[in-house]
Formats: structure tokens, C-alpha cells, sequence
């Protein structure tokens, strides 16, 4: 690919805090759903020839012990390191999980010349891409981390955090969730509290919003009830670009999660981007276990049909507790989604938009002022 690819939605710190994986060092995840595995690393990361990505910082969230009982008993014998990640200010929690990461990346060696580097402003973005290197650049999924405070956005802002999901998988005081666990995962009774779909953003919801228009920082609707997106479209309008970053498509799958060609169009209308996320069950009903990233093509080739070639991007959720394709475990294979792109009739152009360039665009139009 002669233009940067870029993820729009990984987790690589997940990984390197909840199991002390090495971020620079090759791992074999397999074909199997294991989520103590890890996908992102960068010896894969520089096969696939991936320039950059936003990288989330996912606090888990303290609902998850109460809607799932065996959490509950493995956090009962958890060590201190991860029982802090429930019982502490969620806000400072993600601070010190944005440190941990900060502190991982700039303690990874290069492999074969090429490193890992946190950008934290369009500028260091542009810089570490043009030296060769891989720009890791923060968001964090889940208002929950800011602790019910619009002034915290600021503070994230100021350590670089390019981009808040306003949502995750519960209530966070400022927008609802839809309900973003598959079936086939609802195992033992996990995941079992019921969503309302009809909530919208609360005040603190409008107020965070806001501050992140004045800010300069992408607004994520993924997770976000239809209510909710409705609400930030009517409060942002046309007037800065907004983001899915990980989703399918309702007309291909009709999910809450997914967005339907309406809201598809009003992303695009202002600049924004949907990111494809590589996990079969957003993509289709379809759940054959093979031939499954030809569902990853079929999506992006919908929303290009839809929006244009200018609003797809992807956003794989690697190493976020999903289960991905098959025959597209991790970043290694990049270039195999590049070529049945254009077998299936996307031009190389487009599929360079869709790969990276669409993504290196809306960052530097609506990240910083």
C-alpha cells in the first residue's frame, strides 16, 4: 500500500496490562476465540504493514462483577493490581492505565528498524509515520472513565487522548449502551442486564459532548444506543466529523449496534468515518466457520455503496475480548483484506481510503482545534 494504513479500534493495552504481555514480541493467537491471547504486536503490526492505530484504553467497568457472577468469584481471589481496576476512581484508573501503556511502548524495542511510538498530537502523528515507525495513538472506550465529569475530558485531551466511546456495555451517567455481547457469549448468565433503547444523552451526556467539540476531540458512537447517536447528531450537526469506529451494518445486519444507512449518511454528511469491525456476529447472521473475511469485504463494500468511498474505514476490536475471522486473526493479514478489496471490485484508490487514508484525514480534521 503507497497510503498509511491505520486501525481505527484496537487494544493492544488491555493485553499488556491484564496479562503483561510483551508488546514487541511475536504472538500466536490462533484461530480460536481465546481472550488471553494477544493479536497486536509489532512484529505483526509491520507485516501487515499498519502505520498507525488508535489505540483504546478500556477500564473494565464495575458492572461487570454484578451481571456476571463468575467475574464476581474470580475478582473475590484476583491479585491487588487488577482488583484496583474496579475499586478505584475510575477516572484516575484510566490515567494510570494510559501511564502503564505509555510505559510499555517506550520500553519496546524496534524490530528490524521499525518501532512503536505514542503520538499525542496530529503533528508527532504525521512525524512518526514519516520516520517509518507505528504511531500508537490514545482513546478510551466508555465514558465511565471520566467519573461523571465533562472537566475531565480536558484532562484527557491534554495527555493526548484523541478520541472518547461515549458508551460501552452499561448505564455511564452520559449515554446509554446497546447491548454489545453476543449471544453465544452470554455463558452461565453473564451479560444478562437488559438494555433500554429508548435512553438518549443525559445532561452531562450534552455537556461532554460539547466539551469535546471545543476540544477538538473525535466523538466514537459505537456502543451508543440509535436515541443517543440521534442526540449527537442534533447537537453537532455537520459541523465536525463523527466516528463508529467498530460496527457493521444494519442493512446487512439488523443490530443496534449497527448503524442503518440514514445514520450512515449523516456520519459522512460531516466528514466523519464507519470502521468495520473484523467479528462475524456484527457483520452477518451467517456464522459459518469458514470463507468468513469475504463478510468483512461485503460490509465495506455496502458502506461504500451507501456513504461513499471517503466515510469506510476499519476498526478490527483485536484483543478486545472478540472473537475475529478465521482467516483474519490479526494484523499480519492486512494485505490479504487489500486484495480481496480490489477482487471484488474496489479500485486501488478506494481501497487505500478504506485501509488508512480515510482515517489519517479525519484525525487531522477533527483532533486538536
Amino acid at each position: 500500500m503507497s497510503a498509511p494504513v491505520f486501525d481505527l479500534h484496537a487494544h493492544p493495552s488491555m493485553k499488556t496490562y491484564l496479562f503483561k504481555k510483551k508488546i514487541h514480541k511475536s504472538h500466536k493467537p490462533g484461530g480460536a476465540f481465546n481472550p488471553f491471547s494477544m493479536r497486536v504486536d509489532l512484529p505483526k503490526l509491520r507485516a501487515g504493514g499498519v502505520n498507525g492505530l488508535l489505540s483504546a484504553i478500556y477500564l473494565p467497568e464495575k458492572g461487570l462483577l454484578d451481571d456476571c457472577f463468575p467475574l464476581k468469584m474470580m475478582y473475590t481471589f484476583a491479585p491487588r493490581r487488577l482488583k484496583r481496576l474496579f475499586s478505584g476512581n475510575p477516572f484516575d484508573e484510566t490515567v494510570m492505565l494510559i501511564e502503564h501503556f505509555e510505559n510499555v511502548v517506550s520500553s519496546a524495542p524496534a524490530v528490524s528498524g521499525v518501532k512503536l511510538e505514542i503520538a499525542k498530537s496530529r503533528a508527532e502523528l504525521d512525524k512518526v509515520i514519516a520516520n517509518g515507525d507505528i504511531a500508537l495513538v490514545h482513546s478510551v472506550e466508555g465514558a465511565h472513565s471520566l467519573n461523571s465529569d465533562p472537566g475531565n475530558v480536558q484532562r484527557l485531551f491534554d495527555r493526548g487522548v484523541a478520541s472518547i466511546t461515549l458508551a460501552h456495555f452499561y448505564e455511564n451517567g452520559v449515554a446509554p449502551p446497546v447491548d454489545a455481547v453476543p449471544s453465544h457469549m452470554k455463558k452461565m448468565g453473564c451479560f444478562r442486564k437488559p438494555k433500554n433503547l429508548s435512553l438518549g444523552l443525559t445532561d452531562t451526556g450534552r455537556q461532554v459532548v460539547d466539551e469535546m467539540m471545543r476540544l477538538g476531540m473525535l466523538i466514537d458512537l459505537t456502543h451508543c444506543t440509535p436515541k443517543a447517536r440521534e442526540d449527537v447528531f442534533t447537537q453537532v450537526g455537520t459541523s465536525k466529523p463523527l466516528l463508529m469506529t467498530h460496527c457493521g451494518s444494519f442493512s446487512l445486519r439488523p443490530d443496534p449496534m449497527n448503524p442503518t444507512d440514514a445514520e450512515a449518511k449523516k456520519i459522512a454528511a460531516g466528514g466523519g468515518l464507519i470502521g468495520v469491525i473484523f467479528m462475524t456476529h456484527w457483520l452477518t447472521a451467517d456464522h459459518k466457520p469458514w470463507d468468513i473475511l469475504r463478510y468483512v469485504v461485503v460490509t465495506i463494500r455496502r458502506l461504500v455503496g451507501v456513504v461513499g468511498e471517503d466515510a469506510v474505514g476499519f476498526g478490527s476490536d483485536f484483543d478486545g475480548l472478540t472473537d475475529p475471522p478465521d482467516d483474519l486473526v490479526d494484523p499480519s493479514g492486512i494485505p490479504l483484506l487489500a486484495r480481496e478489496l480490489e477482487a471484488a471490485g474496489l479500485s486501488t484508490g478506494t481501497v487505500e481510503k478504506v485501509l488508512g487514508g480515510n482515517a489519517m484525514r479525519v484525525l487531522k480534521a477533527g483532533w486538536g482545534r
